[in-house]
């Protein structure tokens, strides 16, 4: 009877460590929650970690960073590198006709690359960011390797499918793909379609962890 007990009490102390180190890494990020954007603790949390587990003078690939409130959570992960931030900071949502409204409407007068730059300056994240303003097909081809890539641009079947088949094959063996928005009811959304019917049939790759609407897949 003392083994069931003591193994409760491993999963107790293992729950009770998991919980300590969450607090512990979302204090550490915490000045995501004064940015712009679309993030939720637990997706900020999943990016910190993804960045945190690749390896030193590591390439991370952001396809949509708005404000930087995703940039700040992987350049705060990543020990070394350069995280590569692709977005036209126009309030340009592409294909996804249904945010561009929203995206306007936020972007007002406003020069978003200029507020990215200052919001990454003021954080002391600058240094391990590069910026690149543009869209995703300007850039694939200065790649040619990638150790994590987050695709959260143009949310469009089109979009989606674009950045994945310009930017997915550069990934190393054991690098992360990642996706925000996948809400697998939804289907007709770029992230679920491209995680469905092309990330999960492949092979090479395999489901990572899930951190809300963050979905994380790692290369083999």
């Amino acid at each position: 009877m003392l083994w069931p007990l003591a193994l409760k009490e491993v999963i107790s102390y293992m729950r009770l460590f998991q919980k300590i180190r969450e607090k512990s890494d979302l204090r550490t990020i915490e000045p995501f929650r004064k940015l712009e954007g679309w993030l939720t603790d637990q997706e900020a949390l999943g990016l910190f970690r993804m960045a945190s587990a690749v390896g030193r003078n590591a390439t991370i690939v952001e396809i949509g960073s708005w404000l930087g409130k995703s940039t700040f959570c992987l350049a705060s992960g990543l020990k070394s590198g350069m995280v590569y931030a692709i977005d036209p900071f126009n309030a340009d949502a592409g294909f996804d006709i249904s945010s561009s409204s929203e995206y306007e409407e936020k972007k007002g007068e406003r020069d978003l690359s200029e507020i990215f730059r200052q919001n990454m300056k003021s954080l002391g994240v600058l240094e391990k960011i590069q910026m690149k303003k543009g869209y995703s097909q300007d850039f694939y081809q200065l790649f040619s390797k990638i150790d994590a890539l987050f695709i959260d641009g143009d949310h469009s079947v089109a979009g989606c499918t674009n950045d994945f088949n310009l930017y997915a094959n550069k990934l190393m063996p054991g690098g992360f793909l990642a996706f925000h928005d996948y809400y697998p009811d939804r289907p007709e959304l770029g992230p679920t379609h491209i995680i469905q019917t092309r990330v999960l049939p492949d092979p090479a790759f395999t489901f990572y962890k899930q951190y809300d609407s963050l979905w994380i897949a790692k290369k083999a």
